[in-house]
């Protein structure tokens, strides 16, 4: 369903200098299935969504979408896929329209849904018909991002961006909104790239995962194998933070914790970006960049990979 191959984005920066925000990214995204794509904040994740459905224009690389090569398509070229591709937003106050009631919202500039499509969308995703003539200020957070979920419903679509859409809300609402997607995925055979830095709920929802680290992916493989076997130290990193329920098991757990800050992506380190924070860093790591390998049935960009 979605292919997309050394995709680049590099943002002006001052005295010439161009900031690479995504620096040759490629996955794939399988018809009905769920990709999800971690790492810290401004390692690029968001960037490479936003160019997934054009709202960024690419300085490199490609995006197909459903077999056509969307990645440099004009606006009216590009509008009969919109309808298939989507996005939900991180946050939702930020992308409703606050001007228009929600009738207008999921039934978008073109009408293209009727009154009881309308009513229908929002039964969809847990709201009741009455709330169709309210603004979106008269809404919670949760119920503000059912709506901007029922708006990327609204065009029937085969895949869904979702950028983090869980990180702006209240944690007692995040399982909701969570569980919600997980549903409409399994009922309307939806495919995902799930946007997130909880590593906790792209293990839930998806598949395969893709772990970035300044605009690179460093390990891509099957959320089980990724998540039981990691083979990154970046990625070993990520998981040794995520809590465990079990006061025992986290008490006993090894915590990884990471030294210095991320590189600034104006002036990348040498070979391996992640070196300067690596413990396991060599001459080589410094001086020459590794590439994606195949490491025990998954990708992996590591000179030295975890045994």
């Amino acid at each position: 369903m979605l292919s997309v191959r050394d995709l680049r984005m590099t943002f002006p920066g001052r005295r010439g200098h161009g900031v690479r925000a995504v620096d040759g990214v490629s996955f794939d995204v399988p018809e009905g299935q769920a990709l999800g794509l971690v790492g810290e904040s401004g390692c690029g994740k968001s960037t490479t969504g936003r160019m997934i459905v054009r709202l960024l224009e690419p300085t490199g690389g490609t995006v197909t979408f459903d077999g056509q090569d969307i990645t440099h398509l004009g606006p009216r070229a590009l509008l009969p896929m919109r309808g298939r591709l989507q996005m939900i937003f991180q946050d939702p106050f930020a992308s409703l329209n606050p001007r228009h009631t929600v009738r207008q919202i999921v039934a978008g500039p073109r009408r293209t849904v009727d009154r009881d499509g309308v009513v229908e969308l929002l039964r969809l995703v847990g709201l009741d018909a009455e709330h169709a003539d309210r603004y979106p200020h008269e809404f919670s957070g949760g119920q503000a991002q059912r709506i901007g979920i029922a708006r990327a419903l609204a065009s029937r679509p085969s895949l869904i961006v979702c950028d983090e859409p869980v990180s702006a809300l209240d944690v007692s609402i995040q399982a909701q909104i969570v569980n919600l997607l997980a549903d409409l995925r399994a009922d309307l055979g939806l495919g995902y790239l799930f946007i997130a830095h909880d590593l906790s709920v792209v293990r839930h929802m998806c598949e395969t995962v893709a772990v970035m680290y300044l605009g690179r992916i460093v390990e891509t493989g099957s959320s089980a194998t990724v998540y039981s076997d990691p083979a990154h130290p970046y990625t070993r990193t990520l998981l040794s933070a995520v809590p465990v329920p079990d006061p025992e098991v986290e008490a006993a757990r090894e915590r990884i914790v990471l030294l210095g800050d991320p590189p600034s992506p104006l002036a990348p380190p040498p070979g391996c970006t992640f070196h300067p924070r690596c413990p396991k860093a060599q001459a080589l790591c410094r001086t020459e960049a590794p590439v994606l390998t195949p490491v025990r049935g998954r990708q992996v960009s590591c000179h030295f990979p975890e045994e």
